[in-house]
């Protein structure tokens, strides 16, 4: 008996140890996750410095997260936020996109952040939009389709990669946005004919 109570100690400490490995990992990945938010927030402000700060700033933080959290998913969704705001920041200032190795991040954390940066295009070509940008507009748009065709070819089980329901929501996005952009550019159109003829 004293052979299997050592044995029920030594599982008790194993798990004292996750446990105390997941307290570090949560601090750690709530600090990430706020940092990104911030980033993508500024961002779509036009403070680009800022927002690279703070992917720096994270970059840092996923290293460590990744040395004691990928067992959490708590964690999977820090790095999902923090490569969602890298990504995005890449796209819009025309930088070559960070790998994975790069902003040390985890295989899925990489692509269900990138799946996200197709939304914030999104928001940027709203933005875009109202200042009457059509061709920058057009040209995140084109960004857009070409992303989702990326991510279209993961055709996993979600027990492997979760990214169906992303795809299926982002396939939506896509296509409002297109009509979207078609609406402008029509409205543009019809706006000139009436003042083309006004003129005549």
């Amino acid at each position: 008996m004293e052979r299997f109570n050592n044995e029920i100690e030594r599982l008790k400490n194993y798990f004292d140890g996750i446990d105390k490995e997941r307290e570090k990992a949560y601090i750690i990945a709530r600090e990430m996750r706020r940092d990104s938010v911030q980033a993508v927030r500024v961002m779509h402000r036009g403070k680009f410095d800022e927002a690279r700060e703070l992917i720096a700033k994270a970059t840092v933080t996923a290293g460590q997260l990744s040395e004691c959290g990928g067992r959490f998913g708590f964690a999977e969704e820090a790095h999902q936020e923090y490569v969602e705001a890298a990504l995005t920041l890449a796209f819009l200032l025309h930088e070559s996109p960070p790998t994975q190795e790069e902003l040390k991040t985890t295989e899925r954390g990489y692509l269900l952040g990138l799946a996200d940066a197709i939304g914030e295009l999104r928001r940027h070509i709203l933005g875009l939009l109202t200042k009457g940008d059509i061709e920058n507009a057009n040209e995140y748009m084109d960004l857009m389709d070409d992303l989702f065709g990326m991510i279209m070819k993961f055709d996993h089980t979600d027990a492997v990669l979760p990214l169906r329901r992303k795809q299926d929501a982002f396939r939506s996005i896509i296509e409002r946005t297109r009509g979207d952009l078609t609406n402008i550019i029509c409205q543009r159109r019809l706006e000139k004919c009436i003042t083309d003829s006004t003129v005549e």
